[in-house]
């Protein structure tokens, strides 16, 4: 650091110490490499009022990360322990300059977290919070797994067609999102279970491990556990009647249910994304990908210029789905708002040739799989202002679900147009906006009641053009017929 070189005319390197870029600089005779060298060029920086760093080494060893949520520590190449505040990643960092563990350290950090939480927290935000530590789970056995225990029995389940897919005969697979979750979960029980025989895995041991998690988590577990099993009884390791998974329930359903799963965006919130992302931006595109063509993440994330085509002379979105591994065809026209998104895209040249949007990798845009899609959106979205905690890309799928039912559609174009093939999920939105729509003209037919009743309580005599006659008692008798 501020050690600096150039030639002379005969060839020979120069060196001399310079501390700014357009300040002094002071020339250093001794023959580099020696202490003689060494003390010139402290003298140097010395001089020019410079302040010597020491240069990271490999292999320094970083601080311990404190325990208080969205504070960090690493060290910077020159050596320097530096402390910043970070609500989530990607966000920004706020460094954090009084010295650590002093009262003014504890104060500059809570004024930190407690701007950022305003400006990109949500409900789950606390600025006194502390991390939550993870128990560090042991490490599985490398040798081979002794035939009949409950580990031996998964290493083949994840061998099988059944975990693999083998359409051959007439099984799909697992996707690889539903693996990952699967591994987690059974891998959690080997440990303390996994060289035990599979008969360790009763019903009573498999209540208590769902009982240990939250409902969600249960019913996966039970899935993952009941998938081993229906391998297990196909390939004759098991009789149907031993299964330990019989009788057994989750509240899965029930408690995504009582929660609502994703929520689904507001008018409010879409403004306010438009406003803070204008149309020639990778944010707005993202989200008009997802507002105009109703795409799951996992279609919208790889959704690209090869999925726009000409159908009966209208340029229209066709893309079958990862839900249904290719064999659901989604077939949805372009919308003239997602028309004039796309032009604007291409102006700022933010489109793929493979994708509309991904990363950027020397100047070409690449595919993202789609948590980093997820990722990068809730990201804009937070920016925006849209900080509430399950509103995310598949809350605007929701939304707009809820404006076709609103809009009359079927349920087979709903269908068509979102990549269902169960009845039930059309069929609950439009059940939705009916309800709504019913409690709506009721409300207006009590209103225009509550009105003729003040009329004829107020002597007013109603037109009898109507034919309706007021009678005591909350009862109005006209053209033949009685109401209540």
């Amino acid at each position: 650091m501020y050690l600096y070189f150039n030639y002379s005319e005969s060839g020979s390197p120069r060196w001399y110490v310079k501390v700014s870029r357009k300040g002094r600089r002071i020339g250093i005779s001794e023959e580099y490499g020696t202490s003689a060298f060494d003390a010139a060029y402290e003298a140097g920086v010395a001089a020019l009022g410079g302040v010597l760093r020491m240069r990271r080494v490999r292999g320094m060893a970083t601080p311990d990360q404190p325990e208080r949520r969205y504070l960090y520590v690493d060290v910077s190449q020159r050596g320097q322990v530096r402390y910043y505040v970070q609500l989530r990643n990607k966000l920004p960092k706020i460094r954090i300059k009084a010295e650590y563990g002093t009262t003014e350290f504890d104060a500059e950090v809570d004024e930190a977290v407690a701007g950022q939480v305003a400006l990109y927290g949500n409900e789950a935000d606390y600025i006194n919070a502390q991390k939550q530590r993870n128990e560090e789970r042991p490490a599985l056995p490398n040798t081979p797994a002794r035939p009949g225990t409950l580990r031996w029995y998964w290493n083949g389940y994840k061998q099988s067609d059944h975990w693999l897919g083998d359409l051959s005969v007439g099984q799909a697979g697992l996707a690889n999102s539903t693996r990952l979750q699967r591994t987690g979960l059974m891998e959690s029980l080997l440990p303390e279970n996994g060289e035990k025989p599979f008969a360790v895995l009763t019903r009573k041991v498999i209540k208590a491990e769902m009982k240990a998690r939250t409902p969600s988590q249960a019913g996966n577990l039970l899935s993952a556990i009941r998938g081993m099993v229906r391998w297990m009884i196909d390939e004759k390791h098991l009789d149907e009647d031993d299964d330990p998974t019989i009788g057994l329930k989750s509240g899965k359903a029930r408690a995504s249910r009582e929660t609502g799963g994703f929520v689904p965006w507001t008018e409010d919130d879409m403004a306010r994304y438009r406003a803070r992302w204008p149309l020639g931006t990778e944010a707005r595109l993202m989200f008009d990908i997802l507002h105009y063509t109703f795409l799951r993440l996992g279609d919208a994330h790889r959704f690209g210029p090869p999925h726009l085509r000409q159908i009966v002379r209208k340029m229209a979105v066709q893309i079958s789905t990862e839900k249904s591994q290719g064999n659901t065809m989604v077939t949805v026209p372009v919308h003239p708002a997602f028309a004039e998104s796309l032009k604007a895209a291409r102006a700022a040249n933010i489109i793929g040739a493979e994708v509309f949007t991904g990363k950027l990798v020397r100047g070409r845009i690449e595919p993202m799989n789609k948590k980093a899609w997820a990722a990068k959106f809730k990201k804009y979205a937070i920016l925006a202002g849209v900080n509430e905690p399950k509103k995310s890309c598949h809350g605007v799928r929701k939304a707009r679900a809820e404006i076709a039912a609103y809009a009359d559609c079927t349920e087979s174009q709903m269908m068509a147009m979102f990549g269902w093939t169960d009845p039930k999920m059309p069929a609950h939105y439009i059940a939705q906006a009916n309800r709504e729509r019913l409690g709506i003209s009721g409300m207006e037919k009590i209103v225009t009641f509550d009105q003729g009743q003040s009329r004829a309580t107020s002597g007013e005599q109603t037109p009898r053009s109507r034919g309706v006659v007021p009678f005591p008692g909350g009862i109005v008798k006209g053209a033949g017929r009685t109401q209540r």
